[in-house]
């Protein structure tokens, strides 16, 4: 068994080196990000001519014009000052196509990083070839895919560079305040280290600032039975939520009505409500159930709920309905009862309005 480690200031006499080689180098700074084109995208729509390796093929021509730009690949810094011009071979096959890339490439045997184009062959369902990623070999990053249609047709470019990103950043508490300071693509954690609030991730995108996702336990609220023309003792109303990813949010309710009333509607039919506000641009649904052992309130011992949020509803509410006792092809009546001894379970996840649409 050998240990070795580096860099040090010195040799160490139980594997600590001073000494480093280009592929304990590689080993080393690969770890420190991943490949990607030295500068970030931060405007919602940036002009592509002004990006870093923007390519071309130039008009009449099958050459391939490449502009400047500097890149991180394998963990060596790549640099092209000025135009890098290359050459996309012909495809004659009448019924073939082609795809090829072009990359930056690591080579330790010619001890540099250059571009070039890897060509592949025709197929009748053409694929890209796969970027090598050889430590103390060749390191690729795919920065442009070329389309080489059959019959020698005109190429076509797709562009492929990875970019960098702005840095994951935490704070104390009060994120969401601190995070509007950061520039687009950014996310950052709430660590909620007084405790007072919850722990949670943020991102700042092109809609504006979001929540994520909730990090750690979900939360619980306190959702309302609606139009209940009374609430007696023993009902017990509980909530679970958390947010699943930006705008949208996952909820569960469990309605307990341990007294011996049935709980009725006072007009329409029995709502709940839900953590956050609903978007309202399109209506949706929810799914839950209902468990009556004792047959009350004239209902079967089991009953299908789904809760309704029509377009247009940006509110808090949901009504719940369930198939109609009457007649099968009635389809849904509103909930107007919730028995006694019985309870209501109902969950989803939900796009809400955290942008204000």
């Amino acid at each position: 068994m050998a240990e070795i480690s580096f860099p040090f200031e010195k040799d160490g006499g139980t594997g600590g080196r001073q000494g480093v080689s280009q592929v304990d180098w590689q080993r080393m700074a690969t770890m420190w990000g991943g490949d990607r084109v030295a500068a970030r995208i931060t405007a919602s729509a940036p002009d592509a001519t002004s990006l870093p390796f923007y390519a071309r093929i130039l008009p009449n021509t099958r050459t391939l014009e490449v502009a400047a730009g500097e890149a991180w690949v394998g963990g060596f810094f790549y640099r092209l000052d000025g135009t890098a011009q290359f050459q996309i071979g012909p495809n004659f096959d009448a019924a073939k196509d082609r795809r090829d890339v072009v990359v930056i490439r690591v080579d330790h045997t010619k001890g540099s990083v250059n571009m070039d184009i890897r060509q592949s062959q025709p197929s009748s369902n053409p694929a890209p070839p796969q970027p090598l990623q050889e430590p103390g070999g060749q390191w690729e990053m795919v920065i442009w895919e070329v389309f080489v249609p059959r019959n020698n047709g005109t190429p076509q470019l797709y562009d492929r560079a990875p970019f960098d990103a702005p840095p994951r950043v935490a704070y104390p508490w009060w994120a969401d305040d601190s995070t509007r300071f950061l520039p687009q693509g950014s996310f950052a954690l709430d660590l909620d280290s007084d405790a007072r609030h919850v722990q949670e991730e943020l991102y700042k995108g092109r809609d504006g600032l979001a929540i994520a996702r909730t990090l750690g336990r979900s939360l619980n609220y306190a959702p309302e039975l609606v139009n209940a023309a009374s609430l007696p003792k023993g009902l017990s109303l509980r909530g679970r939520w958390r947010w699943a990813a930006p705008n949208l949010c996952w909820f569960s309710i469990d309605f307990q009505n341990a007294s011996n009333t049935d709980i009725k509607a006072r007009d329409g039919a029995l709502s709940f409500t839900l953590p956050q506000n609903l978007n309202g641009v399109i209506g949706q649904s929810f799914a839950g159930y209902m468990l009556n052992s004792g047959y009350r309130g004239g209902l079967p011992n089991y009953v299908s709920i789904t809760g309704m949020a029509n377009g247009g509803n940006k509110g808090k509410t949901v009504r719940m309905t369930y198939p109609s006792q009457n007649y099968l092809s009635e389809g849904l009546d509103y909930l107007t009862v919730f028995p006694s001894q019985t309870s209501i379970v109902v969950s989803g996840t939900y796009e809400t309005n955290a942008f204000n649409e």
